[in-house]
């Protein structure tokens, strides 16, 4: 075949590419345009934890964890009468391996926190039902990554992070290819997300990190903890929560792990064998780290202060925060 007639296949391949390369790199340049909602939490998580800049204070205390977290530690009614600076940087529906990565790189572009308040729902160390997200946003690198894969390799993993394709999915993701992002793309008309998106960034920033999950009234559907018949621990979920601890250790971080209530529609239907082998780990946890401060009992608060079955509303994050700023006044004020 004549040399041309290369050049000239290889400039159409170039043109009939050139919409889908388009797309991929305006998926990756303006994910507040097409994105749910919650990508906004997400974003403005790790723009925090990633970022060096005046604006932006190194807090004395910082509330890390899941959803449970999110919603439930309100920074500004726990800084009352404290001259401490709080923030939460919890994000729903993440374990200990994206708050290990959390802090980690918090720690690149911020001075060490003196408190770090963490909460995880217990059935959140059972499963990463929210790994998907965590692929889809974005939130690790490359690198952050591969070296969980790695981990899954050496303490053992599950469905949800070990599955075939998965290394196809994480190339998916990161190259913001049309079989991941097209149909949010389409959903969105390109732009039709994006003023929702900023409003919810700014106003997570606003109230230092916290932000409702649920805006029920009430709610007295079961919980997540009760599909569990026991505390089936996932090994790398065990595995990121002690490297978790020990980062904040090794930067002479005190850690206050603290539990967040669960309405009274759940209480009676968590199995005892859950309840047993959750304190049994906790009984752990405190055995390897002394000095750090482990609460085990969970809260059971009215159905009415519930804004979903796993979640304070405001009303119930106002009256949680408060009991936690009395309760625990000493820690909130500065040595």
């Amino acid at each position: 075949m004549p040399h041309h007639n290369y050049s000239k296949i290889i400039r159409n391949l170039i043109i009939l590419s050139l919409p889908l390369i388009i797309l991929c790199v305006w998926c990756a340049h303006f994910p507040m345009s097409y994105l749910a909602i919650e990508y906004a939490m997400w974003a403005e998580e790790r723009d925090y934890t990633h970022t060096a800049s005046a604006d932006l204070s190194s807090p004395e205390i910082l509330v890390m964890g899941d959803s449970r977290a999110k919603s439930s530690f309100i920074p500004a009614i726990l800084s009352e009468d404290s001259d401490r600076q709080i923030y939460n940087i919890a994000i729903g529906g993440t374990t200990s391996v994206e708050m290990y990565y959390a802090l980690s790189n918090y720690l690149k572009h911020h001075a060490p926190p003196e408190e770090v308040i963490l909460t995880f729902a217990p059935y959140h160390f059972c499963t990463m039902d929210n790994w998907q997200q965590t692929l889809y946003y974005n939130y690790l690198t490359l690198p952050e990554l591969f070296e969980v894969e790695s981990r899954i390799s050496d303490v053992g993993g599950d469905e949800t992070t070990r599955y075939s394709g998965w290394f196809a999915d994480i190339i998916s993701f990161k190259l913001r290819l049309p079989n991941k992002y097209l149909d949010a793309v389409y959903t969105a008309h390109f732009t039709g997300n994006y003023s929702s998106n900023i409003e919810k960034y700014h106003s997570v920033r606003e109230d230092m990190g916290y932000t409702e999950f649920g805006t029920d009234p009430g709610n007295d559907r079961p919980n997540y903890e009760t599909h569990h018949k026991t505390f089936d621990s996932s090994p790398l979920i065990l595995d990121y929560y002690d490297r978790l601890l020990s980062l904040c250790r090794d930067n002479n971080i005190h850690v206050s792990i603290i539990q967040a209530p669960i309405n009274e529609a759940s209480s009676p239907l968590i199995t005892s064998d859950f309840m047993n082998g959750y304190n049994s780990f906790l009984s752990t946890v405190k055995e390897r780290y002394p000095t750090f401060t482990v609460e085990t009992e969970i809260p059971v608060y009215n159905n009415k202060y519930f804004g979903d079955n796993n979640h304070l509303n405001r009303s119930g994050a106002e009256k949680f925060s408060t009991e936690f700023r009395d309760t625990y006044s000493e820690l909130l004020k500065s040595n």
